[in-house]
């Protein structure tokens, strides 16, 4: 037996499958509520000021190290750049006449310095390089 229904209008309304109890959802919560278990409160665990205050700690510590640290390298670093840095100058002061525009007191020809290059370019395959990235492509 197959029905076909064309119209909401045709459906029986009167003849509804679906029926609640009278007065079901006036009680519908305490009825859930006497169903749930019982729970357990616990009461609240108290944190003690140490462990509140030591993630601050360890950061302060962690800045103070960073501290000394840093103006430890930096004292250090002034004592040793103080020495060559006196030979420098004094090396500088006997040179021949004429270094005084160039940044190292190494005099090298123009050769030599084009020299030096090409071998760079040559052992760390610079040149291969180029050549094929602009004549071959």
């Amino acid at each position: 037996m197959k029905t076909k229904f064309n119209k909401l209008e045709e459906i029986d309304k009167s003849n509804n499958p679906f029926k609640v109890p009278d007065n079901y959802f006036a009680q519908f919560n305490e009825e859930i509520m006497n169903r749930l278990p019982e729970k357990e409160f616990f009461a609240p665990k108290t944190v003690p000021l140490w462990e509140k205050v030591k993630p601050w700690v360890y950061l302060a510590a962690m800045f103070i190290g960073m501290y000394v640290t840093i103006n430890f390298l930096i004292s250090r670093g002034d004592n040793i750049g103080s020495e060559p840095q006196a030979l420098v100058s004094e090396q500088l002061s006997t040179s021949s006449k004429g270094t005084e525009n160039y940044w190292s007191t190494v005099q090298i020809s123009e050769e030599e310095f084009y020299q030096y290059l090409e071998d760079q370019l040559v052992d760390e395959v610079y040149f291969d390089y180029m050549y094929n990235h602009f004549y071959l492509n």
